[in-house]
């Protein structure tokens, strides 16, 4: 259990007194990591994360990182009870070919190569009962085992997580996104009939567009039901995603060296416990759309989508369509929540009920190197505008 997993870890100096038991952080490579299982599913058990915190998510993405990664695992402790826990992998950040410093991140790998998995809702995992406390807590020991100069990268936090993210002595650089929500409660309350939910505008478009598909057959979206099917699904929406990135002469987000395995490992181990969600919607029996959602709770977090522009020559909006029906079909499902994740897409403006905001933060301990950096980016960015002017 919780008493095992120190041995050989470091006790840092960075308790901070809470309202209850001071809090203690320990920290160790991430080697053997065997026994980490037990204890990031007892401590999820009791914490309110999202999915991309639990271990088929995290463990999946532990298996992935490079033989050559430095990945540190941090144990928060109140008394001899686990409550948190967070994993930071660190990496050099460079401009162009020279390091400046080193950057730690939280739960990612810290290169855009690796790094096309795209965490979000990110946070430490920490028991319900003691988030404030123990974030400032890891933080500091963080700062601690980091040094001067160094940075913590904080990718996809939840609102929650960044609005108590305590940065006392640290300069802090925020880049916030808004994740585009869809409120399944409403759909279940206009009798599950989406576009109802919509103004009026987003209600013709999205009609208009069932309509061109009704077409070519009978709309009809399929549940994948075995992990055979959950694949293959998923095959199909990697050939439609692909080729339209292609077609922009862009690189898809499954580009990555070991994205595809991640994801075919993680259904292939995770789907049959009901923590992914894979559709198909077709229009007769032409395929026009795939989706690929994580489930927690009554949340479904869609992560990826492939689309087939060419069933329908003009005005082609299958993702509008698919989107629609997978909303209608988790809302009569009892989910509550169809989350479509950060990013400005024209159809999540228009299929969204609501947004949510999540923030890339960056935490820096000042150096005179750190310092004479942000001057110059600062001195660049005045001199763009006044050219601009």
């Amino acid at each position: 259990g919780a008493a095992s997993s120190e041995q050989g870890a470091t006790s840092l100096n960075s308790s901070f007194d809470s309202t209850t038991l001071p809090i203690r952080v320990t920290c160790q490579p991430l080697r053997d990591h065997s026994n980490l299982e037990t204890l990031w599913r007892e401590l999820s058990s009791r914490s309110s994360c999202s999915f991309f915190l639990t271990w088929p998510w995290i463990g999946t993405w532990i298996e992935q990182l490079p033989a050559r990664s430095d990945a540190r695992l941090l144990l928060a402790y109140s008394g001899t009870s686990l409550v948190g826990a967070a994993i930071f992998v660190k990496a050099k950040r460079r401009i162009g070919p020279v390091p400046i410093c080193d950057a730690w991140h939280l739960h990612a790998m810290g290169n855009a190569t690796d790094d096309s998995l795209f965490i979000e809702h990110n946070d430490f995992l920490i028991d319900r009962e003691h988030g404030d406390d123990v974030r400032k807590t890891m933080i500091a020991a963080w700062s601690g085992l980091a040094g001067a100069g160094a940075e913590l990268h904080l990718p996809g936090l939840t609102a929650a997580a960044q609005s108590m993210v305590q940065s006392r002595g640290m300069r802090r650089q925020d880049t916030t996104k808004q994740s585009a929500v869809v409120d399944l409660a409403a759909v279940r309350g206009a009798a599950l009939d989406f576009t109802n939910v919509l103004s009026s505008h987003s209600r013709r478009f999205v009609r208009r567009s069932m309509k061109e598909y009704q077409t070519l057959g009978a709309l009809q979206l399929d549940e994948a039901g075995t992990p055979g099917e959950a694949l293959e699904f998923f095959d199909g929406l990697v050939r439609l995603h692909e080729a339209v990135w292609r077609s922009r002469g862009q690189q898809s987000s499954f580009a990555g060296p070991d994205s595809l395995g991640f994801h075919r490992q993680l259904i292939a181990r995770w789907f049959a416990q009901g923590a992914l969600q894979l559709l198909r919607v077709r229009a007769g029996d032409k395929p026009i759309g795939y989706i690929y959602s994580f489930i927690t709770a009554k949340r479904l977090y869609v992560f990826q989508s492939g689309f087939d522009y060419s069933a329908i020559e003009k005005h082609s909006r299958p993702g509008l369509v698919t989107h629609t029906l997978a909303i209608q079909h988790n809302a009569a499902k009892g989910y509550d929540c169809y989350d479509l994740l950060a990013g400005e897409s024209q159809y999540k403006a228009t299929l969204a009920t609501g947004t949510e905001p999540m923030t890339w933060s960056v935490l820096q301990m000042p150096t005179l190197r750190l310092s004479a950096e942000t001057l110059l980016r600062d001195a660049l960015w005045r001199l763009r505008r006044l050219k601009a002017s």
